[in-house]
């Protein structure tokens, strides 16, 4: 993979209901969770702010720009309860078996490599506790708004589905995010 990931600086947070998709990420304020392609960290950061101490959020990605600005923000704002990595999203990922109760993934998997999806998802099962929750914010099958601009390029509920199903995930909901995104939750079994 490139250093510089394909969306890298870009996000999606403003094409959202964040409210919405915090409650639909969160398990408990006392949780471990992980953000797989945080960018800069603007949905990190979020979850971090309403969570405060006694939680923990791993935050990954391979741009190592926006994981060094990701940690200055923390210092700056005194959030101790995040963890910037660098990680490279088609490797095995650096965290303990069944350490992580809730994970999320914020309109980045469609521009990982089809090829790197199932390992991920693989890696996602191994650091989730059984149980745990995983919540997939991706852009609808639209040709036209913001995120890939062909609907082959994107991922629906449906793909998604067929992704994380051999790993052990069940879909338990979706939820309209706002005009362009969904958010598809998934429990580990």
């Amino acid at each position: 993979m490139d250093a510089k990931p394909k969306a890298a600086g870009k996000s999606s947070i403003g094409h959202i209901d964040l409210d919405l998709a915090l409650d639909n990420i969160m398990v408990g304020p006392r949780a471990t969770y992980l953000d797989l392609g945080c960018g800069a960290g603007n949905y990190t950061l979020a979850l971090a702010r309403r969570l405060g101490a006694g939680s923990l959020v791993y935050a990954l990605d391979l741009w190592e720009d926006g994981i060094i600005a990701l940690a200055e923000t923390a210092r700056e704002e005194g959030l101790g309860n995040i963890e910037p990595k660098v990680a490279d999203l088609s490797q095995p990922l650096d965290l303990e078996t069944g350490s992580v109760d809730a994970a999320f993934m914020a309109t980045v998997l469609h521009d990982l490599p089809e090829a790197a999806r199932p390992g991920l998802m693989g890696e996602l099962s191994r650091v989730l506790v059984p149980g745990g929750v995983f919540a997939l914010i991706e852009f609808k099958k639209f040709a036209h708004g913001p995120g890939p601009s062909s609907p082959d390029k994107r991922i629906g509920p449906e793909d998604a589905d067929r992704l994380t199903a051999p790993h052990g995930f069940v879909r338990d909901g979706t939820v309209d995010l706002g005009e362009f995104t969904y958010l598809a939750r998934f429990i580990r079994k």
